[in-house]
């Protein structure tokens, strides 16, 4: 399991470079239609239960190690959507989220992140509280 880990990681971000590619070229009214349509949800698994929780852990394991070495090439938005896809993959309930924060210096910062809509638990990280409005949600 330990050997299978850094090659997670690598195929997760190499997989995460493609989609910042995708955000960068496809224009953005595009894009948002392409998520809420989710053309991916053809070649969703069906898993039991258990085999379900079992991978979940392990996106959001992939998520969060992602989200913490992230660096160029890489956004909230295209971590989100690259956890969305593989959720969506193993039938697993996903929430994407869109947001606007506000730095301490006025500047407006736009953010993404996943949740799980049935506990509210983030997948990658989401606006702080005080910091931020939610715009949109799908």
């Amino acid at each position: 399991m330990k050997r299978l880990r850094p090659l997670a990681y690598g195929l997760f971000s190499g997989f995460d470079h493609l989609i910042w590619v995708l955000v960068k070229v496809i224009p953005g009214p595009r894009l948002i239609a392409l998520v809420r349509r989710r053309p991916w949800i053809r070649l969703q698994l069906v898993l039991p239960a258990p085999c379900q929780r079992r991978w979940q852990g392990r996106i959001r394991w992939l998520l969060a190690v992602r989200c913490h070495r992230a660096g160029w090439a890489s956004s909230c938005l295209s971590r989100s959507l690259a956890g969305r896809i593989l959720l969506d993959l193993i039938a697993a309930p996903n929430a994407l989220h869109l947001g606007m924060g506000q730095c301490d210096d006025g500047r407006k910062v736009p953010h993404s992140w996943l949740s799980d809509p049935a506990t509210g638990r983030l997948f990658t990280p989401g606006l702080t509280p005080g910091f931020g409005a939610q715009l949109a949600s799908f």
